[in-house]
């Protein structure tokens, strides 16, 4: 044990200073030490990762099964193995860690390497997503010009044959009048995502705005016996910076999507309140069907939809508009209890 401990002096300076989780482990198992930069990266208290062992590390990087033995296998054939691991941390923090074990040639430890990822992984996942965007955005606005001249057409001529039908063509007609709106509903919903941002933005009273919402869609709630309630938690003249309209259609979106998750009557809770972090919360939470865990991952997606006749763009757009305003959206949600959508928004105080 001597002999391990005179290795790690030999480096006791990298050891402090480096920028990566360091943690030694004995042949037979035991953390024997860490560096301090552990306690950033996993945001766990040093001592607490000294009383563990190194099947209890692999458990809490979530290293099972086939992934586990293949690990053991590259680190007891070639000395050294890598994996990653999506940690959450004890605080609630998701973070992307690459993990590598190596043997030490010179003594009888292992040293396991844990460098954080997490901002790499979210750039990466902010740049795939602005690539949809814009791709999906010149695809948009190409099948709107290809739809929207004969879809007129069609329309114009629906009204006319009205007119002169009997009480069946009536019948006929009213389908494909309504299934036209229905085209451009989605129509509506393409160009949303296919127009350059405005960038003109003023400050605005966020809980009138969500008053405003509240009111345009209780006639659609009220059709299905859903109530929909507004606690208001702020104090007076707090304001946001931000493109009204846009934010207007990311709350009536959300309000729509949580009255179509519940089949009947319920109840729809929109919450404004002030986080720990300075920004304003406005919570929308439904008593709907729910979002499976799988589907939560990837609401965000352009065209990604549970809904039989859903596109799969408002909830892309309502991203792209929330981190346009320096905000962000967090989802809560499980199978038969229901989703809470949680917008964060930057806190603007009048002067």
């Amino acid at each position: 044990m001597l002999a391990e401990y005179e290795y790690k002096q030999r480096f006791e300076q990298v050891f402090q200073l480096f920028s990566s989780g360091l943690i030694f482990i004995s042949d037979e198992g035991e953390v024997l030490d860490a560096n301090p930069y552990i306690e950033k990266v996993l945001e766990i208290e040093r001592e607490k990762l000294l009383k563990m062992n190194s099947n209890t590390l692999l458990n809490m990087f979530s290293l099972t099964g086939a992934s586990r033995k293949t690990f053991l296998q590259n680190l007891a054939s070639k000395g050294q193995a890598e994996f990653f691991s999506e940690f959450q941390t004890y605080m609630g923090d998701n973070r992307y860690l690459h993990l590598i074990v190596s043997k030490q040639s010179e003594s009888n430890l292992f040293l396991m390497e844990i460098h954080d990822e997490s901002e790499k992984m979210f750039m990466k996942k902010r740049l795939n997503h602005n690539e949809s965007l814009s791709t999906l955005g010149q695809l948009a606005a190409s099948i709107a010009h290809e739809i929207r001249n004969p879809m007129t057409s069609l329309k114009g001529f629906t009204q006319l044959l009205l007119k002169t039908a009997n009480e069946d063509g009536k019948r006929y007609l009213d389908v494909i009048d309504h299934e036209i709106q229905r085209m451009e509903e989605i129509l509506t919903e393409f160009l949303q995502v296919s127009k350059p941002s405005n960038k003109e933005y003023t400050y605005f009273e966020i809980d009138q705005l969500i008053t405003e919402v509240a009111s345009f869609m209780t006639p659609q709630s009220l059709m299905k016996a859903i109530e929909i309630n507004i606690t208001n938690e702020l104090y007076p003249n707090i304001r946001v910076l931000g493109n009204r309209n846009l934010l207007k259609q990311v709350f009536i979106n959300v309000i729509k999507n949580a009255i179509e998750s519940m089949v009947k009557s319920g109840k729809i809770d929109i919450r404004l309140s002030l986080s720990c972090d300075g920004f304003i919360s406005i919570k929308v939470k439904d008593e709907g069907n729910g979002i499976g865990e799988e589907e939560l991952a990837n609401i965000f997606k352009p065209f990604f939809t549970t809904k039989s006749t859903g596109t799969g763009l408002g909830l892309s757009h309502a991203y792209e508009v929330m981190e346009a305003h320096g905000g962000k959206i967090e989802v809560e949600s499980m199978v038969g209890n229901g989703t809470i959508f949680n917008f964060l928004l930057p806190l603007q105080i009048a002067s």
